[in-house]
């Protein structure tokens, strides 16, 4: 399953690095950590991707290109060295699947030769929620149902927390998002299909990695 790319806020700080200058002149260098956002935990085996846009004869390239790349070590430790060069923008990525990938614009004037830019970067594993939502008989032209999701997780989820309104008979709808792992999903329903509205709010806790179903019927 392929995530969806999401920015993540990075502590960007300088360290000194140990290569002598001669060889590193015309080298930089991008390190650091990824962690799980809720327990700290390293992420082992995580794919680093450092990109860049550059300049190629005063012009522009409109793509980014891949600079280096490596995985984290049993630490969740990274670290990257590639080639200077005149760029104008620099782009970090972090994937792995199952979890939130990490896409992290890092400015060229944070770097120097011979001085590592150091990147701490969080991520969360992910999963996924299925909603099925119908009427039961005997339905009737008048049944309404209004469904949302209470929290949005900010920038960890694809659910949203729009209001989602199902009108008539025979309703039979089923739809997906993608949310962080192990969290409880709150959700609120109201069936105003009789003479009062009936509103249900509860939620369900979403496993990592895995498909949870939640059935509604009214």
């Amino acid at each position: 399953m392929k995530l969806y790319d999401l920015i993540a806020t990075a502590i960007v700080t300088v360290v000194v690095s140990g290569c002598c200058r001669n060889e590193c002149a015309n080298t930089y260098i991008v390190e650091g950590t990824v962690v799980e956002k809720a327990t700290g935990l390293p992420c082992v085996g995580f794919d680093i991707e450092m990109e860049e846009q550059v300049l190629e004869n005063g012009v522009l390239n409109g793509f980014f290109e891949t600079a280096g790349t490596t995985t984290t070590d049993n630490a969740g430790f990274f670290t990257i060295s590639f080639p200077r060069k005149s760029a104008l923008e620099y782009r970090l990525s972090v994937n792995k699947e199952g979890w939130f990938g990490i896409s992290q614009d890092i400015n060229p004037d944070d770097f120097s030769p011979d001085i590592p830019v150091h990147i701490d970067l969080e991520t969360l594993p992910s999963a996924a929620i299925s909603v099925h939502i119908t009427n039961q008989a005997p339905s009737a032209e008048l049944d309404k149902l209004r469904f949302r999701f209470t929290e949005d997780f900010n920038q960890y989820t694809t659910c949203g927390t729009e209001w989602m309104v199902f009108e008539g008979p025979s309703i039979d709808t089923l739809f997906n998002c993608i949310l962080p792992g192990n969290e409880w999903m709150p959700y609120l329903y109201i069936d105003q299909s009789g003479e009062e509205d009936l509103a249900i709010s509860d939620s369900v806790f979403c496993v990592a990695f895995e498909t949870t179903t939640l059935d509604i019927t009214y």
